[in-house]
């Protein structure tokens, strides 16, 4: 597909990186002529210096034969007005970055009017994400599949227990677990497991399930289920306060920690109801006042990865049951001890991973048939959503266990009727089904790819 990215900034940059590396024609559009160049020498990407409200640059840019413009700069207003043009110069889809509350919360009054697809919100996307976490004192990542039907959750399993006594296949029947353990890493490498693999302390683990049968799951790994209710978040910034909404809807108490004073005082305005200290939230003397020890969950959200990074381990060496790191650059995950941080986010892989799906699921109508995917196990591994289509003739009405399935690729999941399946060897696929895999194998487009 031809894309338009208008915006080089860390999130544009984020996406045109990963749709090229999907296959797409990429053009960029930009003002800053040394970005592009730079960016044109590491990717095979067309570039374009202008200013994307110009008419004319987006005319030359080709959005009259484009699939898809992305709008994600710096400003909201340029964003919606270069969607807006976009449109009325061809472009069918669109995509921009909206990031002001105020916009936000009351796009869907005009998204139409502006010609808008879909917006993307990191901040808000990174607060949905901390607020899932919280939900479990040990979880690092949780994505849910088949409109909540079942869920895809990721821990660091801490301790030795019944899960690591026994095979997957004897956890399956013995254990009478009906979680599917779909990846695991384990000193550095991403294993797909067949039954055979057993867990062990210090693992790094995906599976599926129905979100009770995940309880069960988790609490036999020794993870119970605590909603926090006293929360200390560092950084009073646009993830602060979406998070704080969903916080306050549940019964949470937070306290927010922020050393610079304007910020501190505009964030009290907009959220009165909310204790704001304006101290430094590095400072361990500032931290015992407000409680660190007697704390339910830690939320280290400043603008600067480094003092997030050591804010997370120095609340995990004190104790604290759930720690949520937020980062910019997830490069980083590559120099530190995941084990230490608690939890990671990173706004920009969320934004990524939203938007391929997004282009993945326009992709259905031409061929492909991916609905949606999510990177996990630190982006070694792809939990895809694909449609069974009436060219799956290969796939469907075989039991699972007769099927030549590729190495590195797993079946987790069966969406049918409203239902969910979590297979087992004599289960089948059927016409019409949606079914979940989680694979190794990068730029997997069709659901025929999984058989040998």
């Amino acid at each position: 597909m031809k894309i338009i990215v208008i915006g080089t900034g860390k999130v544009g940059s984020l996406l045109i990186e990963k749709l090229a590396q999907e296959g797409h024609q990429i053009v960029a559009i930009d003002h800053n002529e040394k970005k592009l160049t730079d960016m044109q020498n590491e990717l095979d990407v067309l570039c374009l210096a202008g200013n994307a409200i110009d008419r004319s640059v987006l005319i030359e840019a080709g959005v009259g034969t484009a699939d898809l413009a992305i709008a994600a700069t710096d400003s909201d207003e340029v964003n919606m007005l270069c969607c807006l043009l976009s449109r009325k110069l061809g472009a069918p889809h669109t995509i921009a970055r909206v990031r002001k509350h105020e916009l936000a919360d009351e796009i869907s009054m005009f998204s139409e009017d502006m010609g808008l697809s879909m917006t993307i919100n990191p901040e808000r996307y990174a607060a949905q994400e901390i607020f899932k976490l919280l939900r479990f004192t040990g979880l690092t990542s949780v994505e849910t599949f088949g409109h909540g039907l079942f869920e895809m959750i990721e821990f660091c399993l801490a301790d030795e227990g019944p899960a690591t006594s026994m095979t997957l296949r004897d956890l399956a029947v013995k254990g009478r677990s009906k979680a599917l353990i779909c990846a695991i890493k384990r000193d550095g490498e991403t294993i797909i497991p067949d039954g055979s693999v057993t867990l062990r302390k210090g693992d790094i683990v995906c599976f599926a399930a129905k979100p009770k049968e995940a309880e069960q799951f988790l609490q036999m790994c020794g993870i119970k289920s605590r909603m926090p209710k006293h929360v200390i978040i560092i950084g009073a910034g646009k993830i602060s306060f979406y998070l704080i909404r969903m916080m306050r809807r549940v019964g949470m108490t937070p306290v927010v920690i922020e050393k610079d004073s304007e910020k501190a005082d505009a964030f009290n305005e907009e959220s009165p109801d909310v204790l704001v200290i304006n101290a430094d939230g590095t400072n361990r003397d500032t931290l015992d006042e407000e409680g660190l020890d007697t704390t339910d969950a830690f939320v280290a959200l400043t603008g600067t990865d480094e003092v997030n990074l050591l804010m997370g381990m120095y609340a995990q060496r004190r104790g604290i049951s759930k720690v949520v790191t937020k980062i910019s650059k997830s490069n980083m995950l590559d120099l530190i001890d995941r084990t230490r941080t608690g939890s990671i986010v990173c706004p920009r892989d969320i934004v990524s991973d939203r938007v391929i799906s997004y282009v993945r699921a326009m992709e259905s109508a031409g061929g492909s048939n991916v609905e949606t995917v999510y990177s996990i196990a630190g982006g070694a591994a792809e939990a895809l959503e694909f449609r069974v289509k009436d060219e799956n003739k290969d796939l469907t009405g075989i039991p699972l266990k007769d099927l030549r399935i590729r190495e590195g690729v797993l079946l987790c999941a069966i969406l049918r009727n409203g239902a969910v399946v979590i297979p087992r060897g004599n289960d089948t696929i059927e016409q019409g089904d949606r079914v979940v895999i989680v694979t190794t194998i990068k730029q997997l487009t069709d659901l025929a790819m999984i058989l040998k």
